[in-house]
């Protein structure tokens, strides 16, 4: 299954300073950069208004999230399902978009997990979607905001953004746009109950922002996850977490493929404080600006970002990633990026982004001799990261004076008029 948001189509503004083609990131990256490379962002409420209104099922409207009392908080006293009711649990999804690589459908989906009453026959949609549902890039690049250009990229003096607010939603009802469910198991009422408190009480207060990026690495000789990505399919996996610590024995009845976004990094270090100096901050648009150089092979085909990351690896450039908690900085490591179609990891097994079983939209081994950064930006780039170091300031004051030492002393003495031996009185 496919990721949960996208990306509109736009131009970029050109100019005639040298930053323009590096830089306008405010305007151009953040608002419209790699536009239309990605599906479009989408909850169950706004699948179903595009559909038009609301259908009915005999005399009666399907239920919306705005009519339950209090929203997630009030599920539970709004449904007052009982702890020995029979309750079952699904995996629900629908498309958001498909496009075509290399003659194949790729498609982007949406999930979240759906609850049966027995009892009562009553039907809930619990699910995790972005605030901003137009694009991708709006939730992994930052809004830059700056007075100079000249000072953010010299001096660093820019302010970063962030658009990636996300909210956790309630469904009365199972949601038309909801087009396949799968049933995963049954249990009682108790360990629904214990969901929903967990739902209101824990994750809806904490999670505000969704990262559909997650990070990977081997480098350590086994592989693993060391950053998970916080979009629609987690929800759903740490919702099948708590039903399973809670005694529900969960399993699929039939296959379920969920999509990662994954970077593959050598290691990842916490930059929250490095991320806050002016170097760190003309760091992070270096490597903003390195991605740009690529942009219109991006917005042609998303998988040019392979492509954009090889080339700001061999400039030497960090990747920056944003998440609700921490700033980080990634050193990559081949393949660098993949999109994946890995099966859901249902309790007690444990996601593992390199194994085996799974489909990938790019070769699982990355080609970097083809790639080189296009002149004279990637090189400019590059001298600069190389540059951007205490070290150099250090070296340079330290020429500076082994130069004006160096003329001081070679200057030649300077003639001492001798005087005449006179005669004594």
């Amino acid at each position: 299954m496919g990721s949960c948001n996208g990306l509109p189509s736009a131009k970029a503004s050109s100019g005639s300073s040298w930053a323009c083609p590096l830089w306008r990131f405010s305007r151009v990256v953040a608002v419209a950069a790699a536009v239309a490379a990605f599906p479009a962002v989408g909850s169950a409420e706004e699948a179903t208004a595009s559909r038009g209104p609301a259908s009915e099922t005999g005399n009666e409207t399907e239920l919306k999230s705005a009519d339950v009392p209090g929203g997630v908080s009030g599920a539970k006293s709004w449904l007052n399902w009982r702890d020995t009711d029979q309750i079952e649990a699904f995996y629900g999804e629908f498309l958001l978009a498909q496009w075509v690589l290399d003659a194949a459908p790729w498609n982007a989906y949406h999930s979240g997990i759906g609850f049966k009453n027995s009892r009562t026959q009553d039907k809930v949609v619990f699910d995790f979607a972005p605030q901003n549902t137009s694009s991708v890039l709006s939730l992994v690049v930052p809004d830059v905001q700056h007075e100079s250009e000249w000072q953010a990229v010299l001096l660093g003096q820019v302010t970063l953004g962030w658009r990636d607010g996300a909210k956790l939603i309630f469904h009365p009802t199972w949601p038309k746009a909801f087009e396949n469910f799968v049933s995963l198991g049954k249990f009682n009422g108790t360990v629904f109950n214990s969901f929903v408190d967990w739902v209101v009480e824990y994750f809806e207060p904490r999670f505000k922002s969704f990262q559909p990026l997650e990070v990977a690495s081997s480098a350590a000789g086994r592989g693993r996850t060391i950053l998970r990505s916080r979009m629609c399919h987690d929800f759903v996996t740490d919702a099948l977490w708590i039903l399973y610590n809670n005694g529900a024995k969960l399993k699929a009845e039939k296959p379920i493929f969920r999509d990662h976004i994954i970077l593959y990094a050598r290691h990842m270090i916490k930059a929250d404080d490095f991320a806050k100096t002016r170097r760190g901050l003309r760091t992070w648009l270096r490597y903003l600006r390195s991605v740009f150089l690529y942009i219109d092979e991006i917005k042609k085909q998303f998988t040019s970002a392979r492509h954009a990351l090889i080339a700001n690896w061999k400039m030497g450039i960090p990747v920056f990633l944003h998440d609700m908690d921490h700033d980080y900085e990634l050193h990559l490591m081949p393949p660098f990026i993949n999109y994946c179609y890995l099966p859901l990891a249902i309790p007690p097994k444990v996601h593992d982004p390199f194994g085996t079983n799974k489909l990938c939209a790019l070769s699982l081994e990355a080609n970097v001799s083809n790639t080189t950064a296009p002149m004279p930006w990637g090189a400019l780039l590059a001298a600069e990261q190389s540059m951007d170091r205490p070290e150099v300031f250090v070296a340079l004051i330290l020429m500076v004076l082994v130069a004006v030492l160096s003329v001081e002393f070679t200057k030649p003495p300077v003639p001492v008029p001798l005087l005449k031996a006179g005669k004594m009185e």
